[in-house]
This record gives C-alpha cells, structure tokens and sequence, in this order.
C-alpha cells in the first residue's frame, strides 16, 4: 500500500516538485546570477565610497514622488546598494533602484518579479499563482517529506544487501540504472530534502509551524515598538546617524538591511549578521531606532532569545543554504535538481512496467 501511495502520488505531484526543486536551486546563488544577467550593476570598488543618505537621495531622485521603504546596503566590493519603494498597484513586488556605493549614480530602475532572478523566486514560491500558489507551493512541501520518509523506509535493505542498496550499476541496462538511481541518489540526499522541505513548509504556513514549534519549545514575541508623539516630532536624523546609532547595540554586526520609517509612529528598524548567528542575506539581529533622536528601542538578538524562536530563526537560512555558508549553498543547489532526478527515474520506472503489463496481456 505503501509502494503504491508513494508511487503514484510521485507521479502527481513529481512534475511540481521538479520545478520547484530546479528553481530554488538557481535562487541559491539569484545575486550572482542576476549580476552576469545584468552587467551595468557591477561597479568598480571606491576607496572613498558615497554616503547612505547620498544613495538613499538619489534613488529618490530617480522616482520623484514616491518614497523609499527600504535600503539594502552593498553585500560586497563593486556590487550596488538597493532601495526599495512600494511598486504600482497590482505589480508583484516593489521598485528597486540599484545604485553605485562608489558615487551614489543610480545604475538601474527595476520591477521586482519581471526582472529574470526575481521571476524565477515568483515562480519558486508562488507557481506564478499569488497566495493560493504559495499555499500549493507549501503542501508540496509537506508531500516533500512524506516522499523522503516513505522512500527510506521502503529503500532499508535487509541485512547483508547495504552495499548493493547503496550502489548503482551502469552495466545492467537502462531499467536498472534508473533504478539504481532512483533509490541511491533518494537516500544520499534525503537530509539535504528534508531541512529543505520542512523550512519551506515553515516559511509558508509560519504561524501553524510556530505553534506547533511552541509545544516543545519556549517562543518569545518579537519587539514591536511605535514612537510616541513629541513636540519636536519634526526633526530627524539621517540614515548615517541612524545607522551610527544602531550599530550600538550589535557593533560587531554585518548591516544588511534598513526599513525606513512609513509613518510619524514608525521607528527603523536595522538588520544585522552577527558572527556566531545563521548567516542570513536579511540579518535576523535586528534594532529599532528613533529617527528624532537616534535612541535604540528595543533589539532583537537571535543568540539570545528562546530556544524555539531561535529555532524558526534558522529556517530561512537552512532553506536557501546561507546558514552552512558556501558548502550549504552548494549542498542545497544540487539538493534541488534531486525531485527532478526522482521524477525522471521514476516516471521511467513506471513507464516501463507498465509498457510489460501491456505486452504481457497481449500475449495471453
């Protein structure tokens, strides 16, 4: 009964579980990607780089009118800073504006989603569909699991046969090679599956995943500070003295990203990577900052906090690879091609099976 769930529930949902395997492998490494995709965004290091405010002042500048919601400083030498403003209404995702850390030129003007990289995540995440595509896209996750669960206990050999269920023979014809590596290359790379699937899971269906986290391990709510009403309420700070202010509170930190306030009740909030942390493109340490007067009100420490939110903390990084650094990147990058290799070798299997059932009743 097993056999069969396993088998035809592959041959469902396998085609859907191919491409999103196939496309988050190619988010694994989106930045680079979208780089050779878009040479104008690679600039030439400056040993006197321009200001965050002179960046954030001329990605304004390039859309008059709109103002921005978010920075995302360079991740590197020659590579740009990012803003991000609230995109046209029905367009799937934000405006971003690449600009060079060098002189604060604006080197490109995006939509998020219609770009390619940014494309395929829509694709990886939502199958293209919005919301009910992300739903799909997390039970998938779910028949994921069940896949990786299932195959093991159906692939454990009897005593004595470890090595031949470990092993894949090319001298046996086409059958048994897919055969082969249907179930080899299954058991190789089930842990890599798992991590992936129960963090996509956790990703899409968060709260669920979170309570059930929390009955086994304490959770702690994140900081949500507003500001209150001052009579100087009209003066800010800039985004280099807000930033000053922040690296206060994590001044070993790797600053990755600044949410700028959208209202007068609104702090910023700084990301962080501290050393010691899941590494993280969003940084999980996070700090709230006044922006009338650079007071910190409230931190966010992953290293510190409960042990279950310490754990949902990690799931974001384990799913794209970031928190095993550039092993994991590439563990979770050949992980990805795996449900199209276990589709492949699958639908093959079948196929040919059922190509002798045909034959065998014919000869009857």
């Amino acid at each position: 009964m097993l056999l069969k769930l396993h088998k035809y529930a592959g041959l469902i949902a396998g085609l859907l579980l191919a491409l999103t395997g196939v496309t988050g492998s190619l988010l694994v490494f989106h930045d680079t990607l979208d780089e050779w995709l878009t040479p104008q965004l690679r600039t030439q290091p400056a040993a006197d780089p321009a200001s965050l405010s002179a960046v954030l002042a001329a990605a304004e500048a390039a859309l008059p009118g709109k103002p921005a919601r978010r920075l995302e400083p360079s991740p590197g030498p020659g590579r740009p800073h990012t803003v991000r403003f609230d995109g046209p209404e029905g367009a799937p995702g934000p405006l971003q504006v690449s600009v060079s850390p060098a002189d604060a030129e604006v080197l490109a003007v995006r939509q998020w989603g219609a770009y390619p990289t940014s494309w395929v995540y829509r694709l990886h995440y939502t199958l293209l569909a919005g919301t009910t595509g992300k739903y799909v896209v997390g039970v998938l996750g779910l028949v994921l699991m069940f896949f990786c669960l299932s195959g093991l206990y159906l692939w454990w050999p009897r005593k004595g046969r470890w090595r031949r269920a470990l092993s894949v023979r090319t001298d046996k014809g086409p059958f048994r090679l897919n055969f082969d590596l249907h179930k080899a290359a299954g058991v190789y790379i089930t842990p890599v599956l798992l991590v992936a699937a129960f963090s996509g899971v956790s990703l899409v269906f968060h709260g669920p995943v979170q309570a059930l986290v929390g009955t086994a391990l304490p959770l702690e709510p994140m900081p949500a500070p507003t500001l209150e009403a001052r009579a100087d309420s009209g003066s800010r700070l800039s985004v280099d003295q807000i930033v000053a202010a922040g690296r206060s509170a994590f001044p070993e930190g790797d600053l990755k990203r600044i949410d700028l306030p959208r209202d007068a009740q609104t702090p910023y909030r700084l990301s962080f990577n501290q050393p010691g942390e899941a590494w993280s493109h969003h940084g999980a340490s996070r700090v709230w900052v006044d922006p009338r007067d650079g007071a910190v009100l409230a931190t966010w420490d992953p290293l510190s906090v409960a042990a279950g939110s310490r754990f949902m903390g990690w799931q974001f990084p384990l799913h794209n690879g970031d928190a095993l650094g550039l092993a994991g990147r590439w563990l979770v990058f050949l992980g990805g091609w795996l449900p199209a290799l276990l589709f492949g070798t699958g639908l093959y299997l079948w196929w040919r099976k059922h190509q002798l059932r045909r034959r065998s009743r014919r000869s009857r």
